[in-house]
């Protein structure tokens, strides 16, 4: 049987956590767990193979025996669509069908990540309601629930996938904030179960989870490392400040606001000495410009890394906006999280014993 875990909307609510999470614990049920991912992302290298990071995570913790183009198949890029254009639809459908035979042979269950949100693929016949009808899959939604239209999109994407012959198993809300809990409960659960939403749990915000470490930071902008390069995996980016203000107005903004890289340049020791002074995670410095030994002393004080980029302030600021914290293979701390996070917060066993009777049904 299989379990097709997709997101609404393009963001990325969590789809491979949960399928972490689950993966762990059906296998402690003594289930033999599976895992497909019929179109990847084609952004990482594995044993001189481009394919995707996801699969390779889902491959090694799970000791997967198939290779990793059964286990995805598709692998694409940005520009996705003058491939799948060019191919035939049918080939492609017949390849994903046996590649997804061969990871479920021998298994109890496979867990099946969609890779953006249901509509993915729409325009050449391959969105993932088209997919799991071929399969044979169940699907279940994730999704955060920050605003009200969200909630709107979830009972839209319901009557789409029941609508295109494909059982829907329900809704798993991830990443809720405190703030936002209140109004999940009294507003949004009722919402959807009163347009037939199954909610098989609420997992709440967690910024280990979410928030990127000094590694991924110091990753994703190639950025050279001053100080204290052995903080780096510990240190968490919660907030980002640009450091262009006064320095007595740079100290309040600092004191309120926890777990923080400051961007600024290494032509202000005013600014990277006050940002040493409080709760700050990491110093990007920017244009190339190396701070002073004072600066550089004072955050191996402090055991605070500083990382030299070459991109202007606002480069710099608009490229880790798009950061955050990624679960990969090896990363114990977050692999270990997703698992108590999912079996803390959703009813698994329910979800597993759902799955089970609606597969009898097909």
């Amino acid at each position: 049987m299989g379990l097709y875990v997709a997101s609404t909307g393009r963001e990325s609510f969590g789809k491979t956590a949960l399928c972490v999470g689950l993966s762990l614990l059906f296998k402690e049920e003594g289930l033999k767990v599976g895992f497909f991912k019929p179109f990847g992302w084609g952004n990482f290298l594995y044993k001189n193979v481009r394919t995707d990071e996801d699969v390779v995570l889902m491959k090694e913790l799970l000791n997967l025996e198939e290779d990793i183009q059964t286990i995805s198949p598709v692998v694409l890029s940005y520009f996705y669509l003058e491939r799948l254009n060019s191919m035939d639809r049918g080939v492609i459908l017949e390849s994903i069908e046996e590649s997804f035979r061969k990871v479920s042979e021998g298994k109890d269950v496979v867990l099946v990540e969609a890779l953006h949100e249901l509509s993915s693929g729409k325009s050449v016949g391959l969105s993932t309601v088209e997919i799991a009808d071929r399969l044979g899959l169940s699907i279940l939604l994730v999704s955060s629930v920050q605003r009200d239209c969200v909630i709107d999109d979830i009972v839209f994407e319901k009557s789409y996938i029941v609508g295109g012959g494909v059982q829907f198993l329900g809704l798993v809300m991830n990443s809720v904030s405190m703030g936002d809990l209140d109004r999940v409960k009294r507003v949004y659960i009722p919402v959807l179960e009163k347009n037939d939403v199954k909610i098989w749990g609420v997992i709440p915000e967690n910024s280990n989870m979410k928030s990127p470490t000094g590694s991924e930071v110091k990753e994703h902008l190639k950025a050279e490392v001053l100080t204290c390069e052995e903080k780096l995996e510990d240190a968490l980016v919660e907030n980002y400040i640009v450091g262009a203000m006064t320095p007595d107005s740079a100290l309040r903004y600092f004191r309120a606001t926890p777990r923080k890289a400051v961007i600024t340049g290494g032509d202000r020791p005013d600014i990277c000495l006050v940002a040493l002074e409080t709760d700050t995670s990491l110093l990007i410095l920017t244009g190339n410009l190396r701070p002073s030994p004072l600066v550089l002393s004072k955050a191996k004080e402090r055991g605070v890394p500083v990382l030299l980029v070459p991109y202007d302030t606002y480069t710099t600021v608009n490229i880790v906006q798009d950061i955050a914290g990624k679960i990969r293979y090896g990363d114990t701390k977050r692999i270990n999280l997703a698992k108590q996070l999912v079996a803390e917060n959703v009813n698994w066993k329910g979800l597993l014993e759902e799955l089970e009777s609606k597969c009898g049904k097909r």
